[in-house]
């Protein structure tokens, strides 16, 4: 099945989200599709916040710009702590009133997610206000997890401010910190539009003259676009990058129909291979009836290739160059086979069970209200989330006979 055929599809899927009777009464989502059971979860973080009552309503007014705030204090799972910094982040979720933060401590919180505990003093906060029913995310990260793509901690937790609940939202370990800390990486870049660099942090006491070098690493690799073809250009590439990790993370977002994801992830340089690796980042646009830059232009560039965005020249260079376009469809073919029926099941359960504490606290789940999908409540998320295995089972099916029919 063809990519207009799978958009068509998708839409359908969208549309169909919701259903009604004859008689016009909707269906409860979780009569159609009753694959979850009840759920016995308790929330696993709280992170508490006292601030003046003109600076809070401040912060929730506010549209387009970021702040800093002074909170009182911060309690963390019941510790208080002291703040180093706090304020807003991100773009687009500042147009809502629940603000992701950036927040920075003097010494190392401790959260939970299952069986796992980690300690951070930076972290992000994200408000998930754009995310649908607070579940695209966290389904994402589970699954590039399962890929060994995503390695960064991430939990849900609920925020408080002056004893109020602010909602749902989602802590996520810092990529620059995690790069630059924990795997010893003297640099970590974002990547923009047209592969331009949006920000970079160096390693303390580098330099200058150090973060050059492997500036100029980044720069050959796409300088070799241009140069080489074929197995060649295969052999320079692997020189800059590691190869099978981007095209894994390129057909993963195939796979989920990223909508947006040229300028939403990190490279950060890997001392030990001594290429560039990659953190994604972002997964709130997934299911996507088309890329950013729309079908058009997509199909344009990329025709029937098994790939879903063409914003990016190396994405385009993958897609056209017929040597790198057989290793690729290699890599897709493995993805799907990893991401069986079941293993989606299991990551689309998880994020149920994880959200079911917070959706079934009233006053948690009334701050949907003030975010993208305000009709927020347990039977539309099990709904979401059933739909959403259902298309992707097929999908992974159709794509897995088309490569079986395909020579590369």
């Amino acid at each position: 099945m063809n990519l207009e055929m799978k958009s068509v599809c998708l839409l359908f899927f969208l549309l169909t989200l919701f259903r009604t009777s004859s008689d016009g009464q909707e269906i409860r989502e979780d009569a159609i599709h009753p694959i979850f059971g009840f759920s016995g979860r308790s929330i696993e973080n709280r992170i508490s916040l006292d601030m003046p009552d003109t600076e809070y309503e401040d912060l929730c007014s506010i549209t387009g710009e970021k702040v800093g705030i002074h909170p009182g204090r911060i309690m963390i799972n019941g510790d208080t702590l002291n703040l180093e910094e706090i304020g807003t982040r991100g773009q687009s979720t500042l147009m809502y009133k629940r603000k992701s933060l950036n927040i920075k401590l003097y010494s190392k919180a401790t959260f939970r997610h299952g069986e796992r505990e980690e300690s951070l003093k930076k972290f992000y906060l994200l408000s998930l206000s754009m995310d649908k029913y607070y579940c695209r995310n966290r389904f994402a990260f589970e699954m590039m997890d399962t890929l060994g793509l995503f390695k960064l901690f991430y939990a849900f937790c609920e925020l408080r401010i002056n004893g109020g609940s602010e909602g749902i939202f989602l802590i996520l370990e810092q990529p620059e910190d995690w790069a630059l800390k924990g795997q010893k990486s003297p640099l970590i870049l974002r990547r923009g539009y047209d592969h331009n660099i949006d920000k970079i942090k160096a390693e303390k006491g580098s330099g200058r003259n150090g973060a050059r070098e492997y500036l100029d690493y980044y720069k050959l690799m796409y300088k070799s676009l241009k140069k080489y073809e074929g197995e060649e250009l295969h052999q320079e590439l692997l020189k800059y990058i590691d190869l099978d990790f981007y095209m894994r993370w390129l057909a993963f977002n195939f796979l989920i129909h990223n909508g947006d994801y040229s300028d939403e992830v990190f490279f950060y340089f890997d001392p030990h291979g001594n290429r560039f690796r990659i953190i994604p980042w972002d997964y709130d646009d997934i299911l996507a009836a088309s890329p950013h830059e729309g079908e058009a232009r997509r199909n344009k560039y990329l025709g029937d290739k098994l790939i879903f965005s063409s914003e990016d020249l190396l994405d385009k260079k993958i897609a056209s160059d017929p040597f790198l376009y057989g290793v690729y469809l290699n890599r897709l073919k493995e993805v799907l086979e990893t991401l069986s029926p079941e293993t989606m099941k299991q990551a689309i359960e998880h994020t149920y069970a994880e959200l079911y504490p917070y959706y079934s606290d009233p006053e948690i789940i009334s701050n949907a209200q003030f975010d993208c999908y305000k009709d927020a409540c347990l039977a539309k998320l099990m709904g979401y989330l059933s739909r959403m295995h259902f298309f992707l089972s097929g999908s992974r099916t159709d794509y897995l006979d088309e490569l079986a029919s395909t020579p590369y």
